[in-house]
């Protein structure tokens, strides 16, 4: 639930930051212009002031990305920890349990019977063809 309520916020900031970035203007005169010509903007900010706010606003959600890029990994689902394709073929192999040697008969396939009797009497004689006795 938490992650969830983290990764909202941090699809808003990266929309915000996008927003921002756009807006700004190389030349120092980015809102105004963006607002479409208005006096109202110029005259209440300032050409100049406009940038560095935006600058700041830009300074600010940057860190706040930041913050809750390392919150959300420390509150990932998954325990937090991803694991690699290798990691987990190797946590496999160490979980199979070897087939004991017994079990092979002589030709080194695995008896019929499970390895009880003598190498190679799991496949009788019956099986190829030859009368039983």
């Amino acid at each position: 639930m938490f992650f969830a309520i983290l990764l909202v916020l941090f699809l808003l900031v990266c929309v915000f930051i996008c927003l921002l970035i756009l807006i700004q203007s190389d030349k120092g005169g980015g809102i105004s212009g963006a607002i479409g010509g208005l006096s109202g903007a110029n005259s209440f900010l300032g050409t100049q002031d406009t940038a560095n706010v935006l600058t700041k606003g830009t300074y600010i959600f940057g860190a706040v990305f930041l913050v809750l890029c390392v919150l959300m990994t420390l509150f990932e689902p998954g325990g937090g920890v991803a694991k690699s394709g290798l990691q987990k073929r190797a946590e496999k192999v160490q979980t199979v349990t070897p087939v004991p040697a017994s079990a092979f008969g002589a030709d080194g396939f695995i008896d019929d019977d499970g390895g009880a009797g003598a190498p190679g009497a799991g496949v009788g004689a019956a099986e190829e063809g030859a009368p039983a006795e």
